[in-house]
């Protein structure tokens, strides 16, 4: 019979791991650039083990937010692009070439999910373009593998993502459109839940889009108010901005 480690020696080994993952994070972080894969692979790890919460965080975004400093999104996205590499079987070596800007628009497809090709009426594996974006990288630039990985997420037409910014003042973004986004979200509620269990927010623009889809519906902001034959017209508010 195989000799099992005793739970306390199990225990230690994991967290003498945990405490050695932590301190390379903490080393990588500083020259970003050059460890990004090494530094991505242990946030993988770190995310798989829920090292987190063994060093008193509630999440690995957290942990990388606070401790790191990076960026929720740039957490999950590096996490993620070694999972997609392993969950199809690709190796460091072969994934690395591809780099990073690519690599995170290539593993927005879900290894486990399916394309429906219209054309030849057969339904393929996202898995195998996942491996082929990759493997080929050296023949698309970034916009076309954006566009590609768009194509098969059926997000063209008028499906299609834009991008859109603007600017505004600290105190218009503090007193107005943050708290209406905050608003929207809790409105909105809970979007589902990540890899780790946790409940997601929906979105900025999940969040404009209610905003707005809201204001369109309103009568009081038609250019002209709905009203019924031998009611009085319905004058539309001040908005905030018309009294600065």
């Amino acid at each position: 019979m195989e000799d099992l480690k005793p739970p306390a020696v199990y225990g230690e080994v994991v967290a003498g791991r945990a405490a050695s993952v932590r301190k390379n994070l903490v080393a990588m972080v500083a020259n970003l650039s050059t460890n990004t894969f090494d530094l991505a692979e242990l946030l993988f790890e770190a995310k798989e083990n829920d090292y987190a919460a063994t060093w008193g965080f509630d999440s690995l975004a957290e942990y990388a937010e606070r401790e790191l400093g990076l960026k929720k999104r740039k957490s999950e996205y590096l996490t993620r692009i070694v999972k997609v590499a392993k969950a199809t079987g690709l190796t460091r070596p072969q994934f690395e070439p591809c780099g990073v800007s690519k690599l995170r628009e290539i593993t927005r497809l879900d290894p486990e999910g399916t394309y429906w090709n219209r054309e030849e009426r057969v339904s393929e594996d996202l898995a195998d373009h996942i491996v082929r974006l990759i493997l080929d990288h050296d023949k698309m630039t970034v916009t076309q593998v954006k566009d590609e990985v768009a194509r098969l997420l059926g997000q063209v037409g008028p499906d299609r993502r834009v991008v859109r910014s603007y600017s505004t003042c600290q105190s218009v973004w503090d007193n107005v459109i943050s708290r209406a986004i905050e608003s929207a979200r809790r409105f909105l509620g809970s979007k589902g839940k990540d890899d780790e269990g946790y409940a997601t927010e929906y979105s900025e623009g999940d969040c404009y889009e209610c905003i707005c889809a809201t204001f369109l519906a309103d009568p009081n902001f038609q250019e002209e108010p709905l009203q019924d034959v031998g009611e009085q017209p319905v004058i539309p508010p001040k908005l905030p901005m018309e009294e600065i």
